[in-house]
């Protein structure tokens, strides 16, 4: 198990810096630069400016010169939110992000697991088709659709929640929506499927046959092999969700990486950009192992 852990963050090592290369190159090579402002700005304080961040400097060096300070942890400071850095915008909007991308990971599970259950033991009959039909609506639908819509019937229509901004916990519910009915919908689909096919397997006829319990079958049987599916999906889901709450941040209003991330790249702050896309790197990379790990906990067939 160490080795096989050891083994996967030394090979997360040049991924992460074949991503941080080409976001680098990516950001750089795009027209414009921090310092383009409706307003024209004198040439000689743009280029003070431009002099202070060495951004006059080529291009190699620059990468070089970013390459050191990541290699000490130092995302640098950011061009448009003046006297703050990168790495404390990280440490104030990742709590945010994470709050709202856990909690729909939670509702994803919670509802989309025992629904697609559902729907597999009661095959071919109502409950299988609504739930099917739900799952069919939530993946069609995208979410800055579905973030609106619940704006206009809860905040505008009802004033039963707030639209936007970060408050009490009552701000969270609407983004936290919005961002599961999705994943509800692909889990459901994907537990469905598997328990079906787990519950036509040879081994489960076998304990029918022995007379073992409906109950006993299903919860110890079938449930622990029909799940495999959905803990593979967690990795995936969980770099969704958080890519996918870029667009519920800006919404809703929610100071989270994803809304810092939008601003960084509409005001082409370099700095910022490449910071929260190698983060996101970063956390996406440890959940997939996270995940490896249980696959392999809950699978005793799989070796690492």
């Amino acid at each position: 198990m160490l080795s096989y852990v050891v083994r996967r963050l030394l090979g997360a090592i040049p991924t992460l810096f074949v991503l941080l290369t080409l976001s680098f190159l990516l950001v750089h090579l795009a027209p414009g630069s921090p310092f383009d402002t409706a307003r024209q700005m004198p040439p000689e304080i743009k280029a003070n400016l431009m002099a202070k961040y060495h951004l006059d400097e080529p291009i190699y060096e620059q990468y070089g010169r970013y390459l050191v300070n990541i290699a000490h942890f130092d995302f640098g400071p950011s061009y448009q939110y003046k006297d703050t850095t990168v790495n404390s915008l990280i440490a104030a909007g990742f709590p945010v992000s994470l709050t709202v991308g856990g909690f729909a990971l939670l509702i994803a599970l919670a509802l989309g697991v025992p629904l697609g259950m559902l729907a597999a033991v009661r095959q071919n009959q109502a409950a299988d088709y609504t739930a099917s039909a739900f799952a069919l609506l939530g993946i069609s639908i995208p979410n800055f659709v579905i973030g609106p819509l619940l704006i206009l019937w809860f905040a505008v229509d009802n004033d039963w929640l707030p639209a936007g901004g970060l408050g009490g916990w009552q701000s969270y519910v609407l983004p936290v929506i919005a961002l599961a009915v999705a994943f509800i919908a692909y889990v459901a689909r994907l537990m469905r499927a598997s328990t079906i096919e787990v519950m036509r397997s040879n081994y489960v006829r076998t304990a029918r046959a022995k007379g073992l319990s409906s109950y006993r079958i299903f919860f110890v049987h079938v449930l622990p092999a029909a799940i495999l599916p959905v803990v593979s999906f967690l990795g995936p889901a969980t770099a969704a969700i958080l890519t996918g709450s870029v667009v519920i941040e800006q919404v809703f209003g929610i100071p989270g990486l994803g809304r810092f991330f939008v601003n960084g790249a509409l005001n082409r702050d370099y700095t910022l950009v490449l910071g929260i896309t190698l983060f996101y790197g970063i956390i996406i990379i440890f959940f997939n192992l996270i995940v490896d790990i249980l696959y392999g906990w809950l699978d005793p067939r799989v070796a690492y």
